[in-house]
């Protein structure tokens, strides 16, 4: 009660005042009383819920109202391998064809992002393509696909990448994420035994430590570099099985037009950044 009164700049009494009015309105109780905290009934609880669909729709007005104009909110996410590499641009370019769409950019995983775009917290999110089939309540729509690649020491680039894999600790891509369970179905269809070293899902910090030379891994080429001042080996493994799609999961709503504008902006900063051929 307290923080819903200051979050709308009223005094505790005059929240408790409205919420009073609202149940006699209403002719049920929303509220109870257990000592120093306030639980909702179920018949609050339904209410809350009928109300968050209420407010959404209506934050959905303004967009409704353009009939077509490509302007309004979007909030957009994005995994971080994309925020630094395609997303520049295509802020970029969306600033230019369509000044009038205010954009958030908000960054996660991909099972993250999923639940939020479930929750209705993005529009849209651009993502690894989930292992499995969407819910009608989303889609998806392809960018481009990253080749699988063994991130290596430069010493260590005359290896083949079995040899490399076998002889060097490996650092491995968090098993459960989207990314890691490409890796490894690689590693399993190859048969290759890892001496793990660390696991984790954060892709940039993977490439860090294999120039620090503490070990291997295999990783999706979104663009990767040495970082500076260390030399690194990349070596692609040539088998588009084991490629990473990158796409864009929209959410059906009244921002489907603003979401496709995105899209079409998203895809041709790809091109653009690949000079056409699409690879990543």
């Amino acid at each position: 009660m307290a923080a819903a009164a200051r979050a709308l700049g009223l005094a505790n009494a005059s929240v408790a005042e409205q919420i009073r009015a609202l149940e006699q309105e209403l002719g049920t109780t929303l509220t109870l009383r257990r000592g120093q905290t306030v639980a909702l009934t179920d018949a609050g609880q339904a209410v809350l819920d009928t109300m968050r669909n209420i407010v959404a729709r209506a934050e959905d007005l303004p967009l409704i109202a353009q009939a077509g104009a490509l302007r309004g909110r979007l909030r957009v996410g994005s995994i971080s391998t994309v925020l630094t590499s395609l997303i520049p641009g295509t802020l970029r370019r969306l600033a230019l064809l369509h000044p009038e769409i205010e954009l958030k950019v908000v960054p996660g995983t991909s099972m993250g992002l999923l639940a939020m775009l479930e929750a209705e917290e993005v529009d849209c999110a651009v993502s690894v393509k989930p292992p499995f089939p969407l819910p009608k309540s989303l889609s998806w729509q392809p960018v481009r696909a990253e080749p699988l690649v063994l991130v290596a020491p430069d010493v260590l680039s005359r290896q083949s990448i079995a040899a490399a894999i076998r002889s060097t600790p490996f650092i491995r891509m968090d098993r459960n994420a989207w990314t890691g369970m490409i890796v490894n179905r690689y590693l399993a269809s190859r048969r290759i035994p890892v001496r793990e070293l660390f696991e984790l899902d954060a892709p940039e910090t993977i490439v860090a430590l294999v120039s620090e030379g503490l070990g291997v891994s295999l990783l999706p080429d979104w663009g990767i570099t040495s970082p500076q001042g260390r030399k690194i080996a990349i070596r692609p493994v040539n088998d588009p099985r084991f490629d990473r799609e990158i796409g864009l999961i929209g959410r059906r709503s009244a921002a489907s037009s603003l979401i496709g504008a995105f899209a079409d902006v998203l895809i041709g900063s790809h091109a653009a950044s690949d000079g056409g051929k699409g690879q990543a």
